[in-house]
């Protein structure tokens, strides 16, 4: 059987979706291992697999039309997040148009969702939760769509959901990405200080045991954490990979020649003593990389171990500088630990970027964000992801919403949460906390200081080329 997983092309003057997180539009490309550890699995069960990004490739419609016309697969995969919506739909119908004999599977947390949104025909079926070993039994069973779990699927006019399995408890048994898939001459980590050659990304961990309200984690333990909390009410449990075979994966990343890699975990120093293994194995392979973090999970130690180990940028999800707030959305930090693994990163040499997430509360101010934008630009870090919360279906942030009505529109609508937002809180409108992104956005991007860091930190002429129109996309 002929497969093919494809990004479909957006339509034109839209936004590309991002699909490894997916909350946010792209800003630069990052490969989704999501969906090429799917592949893998396809590739281990004898299917010929491939993986076409239409918008890594600059394909428009016109492009992927005249692709259509020609080709021969047998299954499209579409890995949908929440923004992608219009788009994959759109190619759905083109697909439907060329090729009507043609079966399509999507797969992510949009379609584990709202599976019926997506299901529009007979021969259109969706994957729920975890892909990796359940699309490759759907596949198997294409034709009876009964005998696979975690599968939805259209039956006399009706959407029968078959039930889930439980999350894949030893990540050891699943296979690497098949990275060999994808030309990676296009992803890009502007967070990085030394020239990149080849980077990639990778998975060590699933899912995150922390109950902070508001959370859209990466998309694919987003979709496990849907599909669990259907049957369960509660989230999946926090699953991680042996040192031993993070480290295999690292060793053949580096044989091929990769040079940069982005630990993708929602938080990957959570234990201390694997990420301490990691790092030891990591030493000798002169690989440089960075990962997110959770600001409690750093201490001098381990953050020493890791500028050692070859770690040059690590991501904190700060949200807020505000106590009263961070206890609201159950964050379960302090802002003094914040302030302090700041310094700790810093002291080392490492790029501190904060995440910082205004509107993730109905406490929220106009006091309180401006308290929390003067404070995370006085710790001066390397950067600041400044964004507005859009409560995503499946978070207790979107019931609360729906239930309060906040949502300006009655309910969850995309939009690029760095520029806009959803919701009006009792204390602050929409249209306030946009125009209070927009003035932190361009008090610290278009700073003296920022620009004059980056410019000396990014001696590549391309890298600086890339990182100016990620700026761009993120400031207009």
């Amino acid at each position: 059987m002929i497969i093919t997983f494809i990004d479909p092309p957006p339509s034109k003057d839209s936004r590309i979706p991002e699909r490894v997180f997916g909350c946010t539009y792209g800003l630069y490309a990052m490969p989704n291992i999501f969906l090429l550890t799917a592949a893998a699995v396809l590739e281990q069960r004898g299917h010929r697999v491939r993986y076409i990004n239409t918008p890594l490739k600059k394909w428009g419609e016109h492009k992927f039309v005249a692709f259509l016309e020609h080709d021969t697969s047998d299954v499209y995969i579409i890995y949908a997040v929440n923004l992608s919506y219009d788009t994959d739909m759109n190619a759905v119908s083109r697909i439907k148009r060329q090729k009507p004999r043609a079966k399509i599977v999507f797969i992510g947390p949009a379609p584990t969702s709202h599976d019926s949104k997506y299901i529009i025909a007979p021969d259109i079926f969706c994957v729920r939760g975890e892909p990796d070993f359940a699309l490759a039994d759907l596949i198997d069973h294409i034709n009876t769509p009964e005998k696979a779990a975690n599968v939805s699927y259209l039956r006399a006019g009706k959407v029968v959901a078959n039930p889930a399995t439980e999350p894949i408890k030893d990540l050891d048994t699943i296979p690497f990405p098949a990275r060999h898939l994808i030309d990676d001459g296009g992803y890009f980590n502007p967070k990085f200080k030394t020239p990149v050659k080849r980077f990639t990304v990778v998975l060590t961990s699933r899912g995150c045991p922390y109950p902070c309200s508001f959370c859209v984690p990466n998309s694919l333990s987003f979709a496990t954490e849907i599909e669990y909390k259907k049957t369960h009410n509660k989230k999946p449990p926090y699953r991680v990979r042996s040192p031993q075979n993070v480290l295999k994966e690292l060793r053949t990343l580096k044989k091929s020649g990769f040079t940069h890699i982005s630990f993708i975990d929602d938080e990957f120093t959570i234990n201390k003593k694997r990420v301490l293994e990691i790092c030891h194995g990591l030493e000798g392979l002169n690989l440089s990389w960075g990962c997110l973090a959770r600001a409690d999970s750093l201490d001098e130690a381990l953050v020493h171990q890791m500028a050692k180990a070859g770690c040059e940028y690590v991501d904190i999800g700060v949200e807020s500088l505000d106590q009263s707030i961070l206890d609201d959305i159950k964050k379960n930090i302090r802002v003094e630990t914040i302030q302090s693994a700041t310094q700790l990163l810093k002291k080392e040499g490492i790029f501190a970027k904060l995440n910082i997430l205004l509107g993730a509360s109905e406490r929220e101010t106009i006091e309180t964000i401006r308290k929390t934008i003067d404070g995370v630009i006085a710790l001066k870090p390397d950067s600041i992801m400044f964004s507005l919360c859009n409560p995503f279906p499946g978070t207790d942030y979107y019931t609360l919403s729906k239930e309060k009505g906040y949502f300006v529109k009655g309910d969850y609508y995309p939009i690029d949460v760095q520029k806009e937002t959803t919701i009006s809180l009792p204390h602050i409108s929409k249209e306030q906390m946009e125009k209070e992104i927009r003035r932190a956005n361009r008090r610290f991007f278009l700073s003296p200081s920022f620009i004059a860091n980056n410019i000396y930190r990014l001696r590549s002429p391309l890298g600086l080329i890339k990182s100016l129109s990620a700026l761009y996309k993120k400031i207009f």
